[in-house]
């Protein structure tokens, strides 16, 4: 008998022993779920403060539908920048111009003056009342670099364009933004404005002062990747968008947008963006224009994409 009851004992203390181990288990388990629940809700907080950062800028809402521009051709036709009611692109690598005039744009034409030649210009950026034209210019020796042209109102027509020497470099320049009073610049470039080496193009920032344009800075992440940021536009908010092939499995460019410099940029939502590949954003109160490529309703491979605004 008091070996039936020392078994029992034992039996007793096994069972306790297993249930303590339960017990750990459980809790162990149960600790799991908060932090899954706290995970989940922080996954949560990020979608929705993600959702306000982007509603900082641009919305599908904002405008009406996004259409094929009327005037697009079979030609390679890109770089959009409208400037009130005008609008400013690189068709073929020179710069044309179209007018919104009685509900309707203007047959467009090259602009007038010194700006387009027998090499490419692209990327048309139009500031200060419309009487400044920046864009860059291809030189077989340093690739494109940045101009600056003057609107000559005696001839009505651009003035000899002058290189932006402190914002240029020895190696590919691509886009460029200036603000409308030119204190400010941002700029894509395949080179570099201090000690650094890359092989891809990022974002520079520089403003002007006294003595002309400052030293560009590369912003740096989370907005410059190892990949290619090829094109910048500044929203009115400060906001600020990139195009490129920034998420894994993607082959094609999108549209992407961070509330400013030290933001994750955020994938702009269709009909903005759209399966085809879309790039080089402008905007403004009017009107919003994009370049895509083969996107529906494309009359060439590159064509130009616009919405008016909502009222």
């Amino acid at each position: 008998m008091e070996g039936v009851f020392s078994f029992w004992k034992i039996g007793q203390k096994e069972v306790k022993n297993r249930l303590s181990v339960v017990e750990t288990i459980f809790l162990g388990v149960n600790e799991m779920k908060k932090q899954t629940r706290v995970l989940a809700l922080s996954a949560f907080l990020v979608v929705v403060l993600t959702a306000i950062v982007g509603a900082k800028g641009i919305t599908p809402e904002m405008w009406g539908e996004i259409k094929v521009w009327e005037h697009s051709t079979s030609s390679v036709e890109r770089m959009p920048w409208v400037y009130g009611n005008t609008l400013y692109y690189a068709k073929d690598y020179d710069i044309y111009t179209s007018t919104w005039e009685d509900g309707q744009w203007s047959e467009p034409v090259p602009v007038p003056g010194q700006i387009n030649t027998g090499v490419n210009e692209i990327n048309p950026c139009v500031v200060q009342g419309g009487k400044v034209l920046y864009f860059a210019r291809y030189d077989a020796f340093s690739d494109y670099d940045f101009y600056r042209s003057e609107w000559d109102e005696e001839k009505g027509e651009w003035g000899e364009p002058v290189l932006i020497e402190e914002l240029s470099t020895d190696n590919q320049e691509w886009k460029i933004w200036v603000d409308e009073n030119e204190t400010v610049a941002y700029l894509t470039t395949k080179g570099t404005f201090d000690d650094t080496e890359t092989e891809v193009r990022n974002i520079w920032k520089s403003t002007r002062g006294e003595d002309g344009w400052e030293t560009p800075v590369n912003i740096g992440e989370p907005i410059n990747t190892s990949g290619n940021e090829w094109s910048v536009f500044v929203g009115p908010e400060g906001e600020i968008y990139v195009d490129g092939m920034r998420e894994i499995g993607v082959n094609h460019y999108e549209i992407y947008e961070a509330a400013d410099e030290n933001s994750e940029p955020v994938r702009l939502p269709e009909p903005i963006n759209s399966p085809a590949g879309e790039r080089e954003i402008s905007f403004n109160d009017n009107f919003l224009f994009i370049s895509a490529n083969n996107r529906e309703g494309s009359v060439g491979a590159w064509s130009l994409f616009y919405a008016e605004r909502v009222k």
